[in-house]
């Protein structure tokens, strides 16, 4: 449910349109739900992340644009009240009172990079010298630079350890570029 895709743009001869939608904080799923059980197409791009509790690496997935997500409607018949009043929605991303419809070309250029369960799949155009940011694994956290790119999806940073540089070997899909 979190991540699926509308399975088609066209719902008899409506062109359906893609919004933007703010969850409630921590209401994500709620929201993704409810919707979905009363008919409309949603789409959450998930993202993988690892997580620190106490000493263990958790692994875990939450929303790649963090309380966000988005849903296709048919504009012409303006469901927005039944949008806004599902249990887990805070509102409607609109501009002077009238919600902003997302371009879809933007819409598929997400979906081409997630996969089949609506994961946000690593495009990063990196080189050596990119700033970036561990998200995966037990250096999760951690910023470092890219020293140089490896076979196997894999990389070598410099990450500062102790006030040392020290080089490690990371899996690319567990990079963000760092800002």
């Amino acid at each position: 449910m979190f991540g699926e895709v509308a399975k088609t743009m066209m719902a008899g001869t409506e062109m359906l349109e893609w919004f933007a939608a703010q969850a409630k904080p921590n209401s994500w799923k709620i929201a993704a739900r409810n919707l979905c059980v009363q008919g409309f197409d949603v789409f959450m791009p998930m993202e993988k992340y690892t997580s620190r509790k106490g000493s263990r690496l958790v692994a875990s997935m939450r929303p790649y644009f963090a309380g966000y997500f988005f849903v296709a409607v048919d504009a012409a018949s303006a469901p927005w009240r039944a949008i806004k009043s599902t249990h887990g929605v805070a509102r409607l991303v609109s501009f002077c009172g009238k919600p902003a419809p997302v371009d879809a070309g933007l819409i598929g250029a997400i979906k081409s990079r997630c996969d089949d369960e609506g994961v946000m799949m690593p495009g990063l155009e990196l080189k050596a010298g990119d700033g970036v940011r561990i998200e995966d694994g037990p250096f999760a956290g951690m910023i470092g630079r890219l020293d140089a790119l490896i076979p196997n999806e894999r990389a070598w940073l410099l990450i500062d350890v102790m006030g040392k540089a020290t080089r490690a070997m990371v899996p690319i899909a567990g990079l963000r570029r760092a800002i």
